[in-house]
């Protein structure tokens, strides 16, 4: 697609994501635009997911990121946006490409605001950069006073890669006003990578684990932040997730090239500088989940001890799951999560163009004993997903802790 709104091949992001690289691009600092918002009661772990409401008529991606107090920031990819608050998708909706809620609870209710930019009067993604590039969210942490969410930059290329998208570079956004409304927020922008050869920030876990320490290995493992990593192959299937990590007093300076304080985890389980100017993983570093997937989570969960990452495999009609006791190894067989009865052919909505994806956990909204997450289904024929709600937004299911 493009900045000029066009929907043309809605239904195929996912595969651009999984398939395509790019050449980089410099990462820039920008001021985002002013925000839009709505309000009204819901509660996120409905069956049906985030309600349409005022105007937000549904988006795809959907991380949840803890800002404390029982408010949660929900970060979402290309969203349909209503002319009017009842309006329908359609013709006259607006396209962005990224936008957020922000949810609050207490005493078992919650109530939620979406955000969006404006631009000449019309809206506009929550994030952006100069220029025809575009952003889609990744996973984020709160972390000495500022919010950091991973981002993948995008652009158009015409006549050339899989589906005409490609990735500019991998940038880490900084939001040190957090607290303030959206409206007022000040966001900054570092490049982590060029292109798309490596893909940090698709997971990110700070003081997760035993004591706090994702890496029990080293009594220091909690002064740093762990980024899981989707290292690109040749086609389909052949991606692997790797991890990175960085000092969290240097999360401010992560910047690549430049920064030399990134570290790649090895498949002996040791950790060795990443160098400045590599864009992909060295050969020698650890393969913790295969395929890897470009939307994920990774969770520790105090209850049994273990971290349990969540994610899609392309076009399959399951989400996946795997357990370990610790994050750097030891990464179980992936099992079936959760089948998607969208895909099933005994479902009422069923056709063979539709497919799901954007598998997440919310550990904020479980309680003892649950899984909380979502994911999302989109369609190959544009005419689906804009005539069919309950296409393109997110769906949030609980389930018993898998084993």
């Amino acid at each position: 697609m493009s900045q000029g709104r066009s929907r043309r091949g809605l239904g195929l992001f996912l595969a651009a994501l999984l398939t395509i690289a790019g050449l980089g691009l410099a990462a820039r600092t920008a001021t985002r635009p002013d925000a839009n918002h709505s309000a009204s009661s819901v509660s996120p772990q409905s069956s049906a997911g985030l309600k349409y409401q005022q105007g937000w008529l549904g988006a795809d991606d959907a991380y949840s990121i803890p800002l404390g107090d029982g408010r949660s920031l929900w970060v979402f990819g290309d969203t349909f946006i209503g002319a009017t608050p009842d309006a329908t998708r359609g013709p006259s909706s607006a396209f962005i490409r990224n936008s957020i809620a922000i949810t609050s609870c207490a005493a078992g209710k919650c109530s939620i605001e979406y955000f969006w930019g404006h631009k000449d009067g019309k809206p506009d993604s929550m994030f952006s950069i100069p220029g025809p590039d575009w952003l889609w969210p990744m996973d984020g942490v709160v972390q000495d006073g500022t919010l950091y969410i991973g981002m993948m930059q995008m652009h158009v290329e015409n006549g050339g890669g899989a589906m005409g998208f490609g990735f500019s570079s991998i940038l880490l956004a900084s939001i040190p006003n957090y607290t303030a409304p959206p409206d007022q927020w000040k966001v900054s922008y570092q490049q982590l990578n060029k292109n798309g050869d490596a893909i940090p920030g698709i997971s990110i876990v700070v003081r997760q684990g035993p004591g706090g320490n994702p890496d029990l290995s080293n009594p220091r493992g909690v002064d740093y932040a762990y980024f899981f990593t989707l290292v690109q192959g040749k086609g389909l299937g052949t991606q692997r997730m790797g991890l990175i990590r960085i000092l969290l007093n240097q999360l401010n300076n992560a910047g690549r090239p430049g920064s030399s304080a990134w570290e790649y985890l090895r498949a002996d389980s040791t950790w060795a500088a990443w160098n400045d100017t590599e864009t992909t993983l060295p050969k020698n570093s650890a393969v913790l989940l295969k395929p890897g997937a470009t939307e994920m989570t990774v969770r520790y969960h105090e209850a049994t001890k273990q971290w349990l990452a969540i994610y899609p495999i392309a076009f399959q009609q399951e989400a996946e799951y795997s357990l370990t006791d610790s994050i750097t190894r030891g990464w179980k067989t992936s099992r079936t999560l959760y089948d998607y009865p969208e895909m099933k052919t005994a479902n009422a909505n069923y056709t063979p163009h539709v497919f799901c994806y954007a598998v997440k956990e919310h550990v904020e909204f479980e309680k003892p004993g649950q899984l909380v997450f979502s994911y999302a289904c989109n369609s190959t024929e544009e005419k689906e997903v804009l005539q069919n709600s309950y296409l393109y937004h997110p769906v949030v299911v609980t389930l018993p802790f898998p084993k």
